[in-house]
């Protein structure tokens, strides 16, 4: 009954019928997965997280990659983004919204795949001290760079960041990132020239010492890195995507992390963490790095 289903399908899709069937499967993914570009980039079209299924908060959500940035970026995230005063949006954070959030990742991936070859440019960054550390290391949260000088992004304020840290990439091939100009027409922000560095890259990074001529939200100059990029190379999968599915998808979980995230926008000192967090984020940026390397 199986082959005969598989040939039946295989069948359907030579005729002009199944043709069209593939077409517009394709057109549906390809629209889902700029979507999802335009939302972690702050420039929502309202289709990928819908009115009706979320709060409006997180369907005109400008800077939902935040919180994005925050659950798969290391141990300080939270508390870096709560001292520069950052707002998060808990409202992202219901059974539903973490799935979406997890294949928000997934489709960037899969689309960023597709142009990974030939890159003849380098790309800036202006972060924090605390997200950059010398030697190697993989990409866990989406990094955002730009194909803008460092003095353009210092005078379009993105340097607005205690311990500024200023790095600059250079791309080997076969790495995987996401070109906005890709996206033509339905990239709204086109004067920041955004490239997207996807989680599972490897990178070796160089620091230089402090410049002068770049300050922090805190006054003091930057610290300067040079980074190399190279493919993602995924170590085998060891664990069991039932088991960290459980932990994520976990509604009581998810409620008790959304009160803490609803806390760091409110309190004037940072709340007390739930016993459940840690565990719940690593297994989130588990099961991220789980689907991907499905991918490659």
């Amino acid at each position: 009954m199986n082959k005969l289903s598989k040939q039946h399908l295989v069948n359907f899709l030579q005729t002009e019928a199944g043709k069209n069937a593939l077409r517009e499967a394709s057109r549906v993914v390809s629209e889902e997965i700029i979507s999802a570009a335009k939302y972690y980039i702050g420039t929502p079209d309202g289709k990928y997280f819908e009115a009706g299924q979320f709060h409006k908060n997180v369907v005109k959500a400008k800077k939902a990659y935040v919180t994005l940035n925050t659950i798969m970026g290391g141990n300080t995230a939270e508390q870096d983004r709560f001292n520069e005063g950052k707002k998060q949006i808990p409202e992202l954070l219901t059974p539903l919204g973490v799935k979406k959030m997890v294949s928000l990742f997934i489709h960037l991936f899969y689309f960023a795949s597709e142009g990974s070859s030939n890159i003849d440019y380098e790309t800036v960054r202006a972060c924090r001290q605390t997200e950059v550390s010398e030697g190697e290391s993989i990409v866990g949260a989406l990094t955002s760079t730009t194909k803008l000088s460092i003095d353009e992004i210092m005078k379009l304020g993105y340097g607005n960041k205690n311990g500024l840290a200023i790095c600059r990439y250079k791309f080997y091939d076969g790495v995987v990132i996401f070109d906005m100009e890709r996206l033509e027409d339905e990239y709204m922000k086109p004067k920041e020239r955004e490239v997207l560095l996807l989680t599972g890259n490897k990178l070796e990074v160089h620091c230089y010492g402090y410049d002068e001529r770049y300050l922090g939200k805190d006054g003091q100059p930057a610290l300067m890195y040079d980074i190399e990029v190279f493919p993602p190379k995924f170590k085998n999968n060891t664990k069991n995507q039932e088991e960290l599915e459980r932990v994520v998808y976990d509604a009581t979980y998810i409620a008790e992390i959304k009160k803490f995230y609803e806390a760091l926008n409110q309190d004037t000192h940072f709340p007390n963490v739930p016993e459940c967090y840690d565990v719940w984020k690593k297994s989130f940026k588990e099961l991220v790095i789980l689907e991907l390397s499905n991918l490659v």
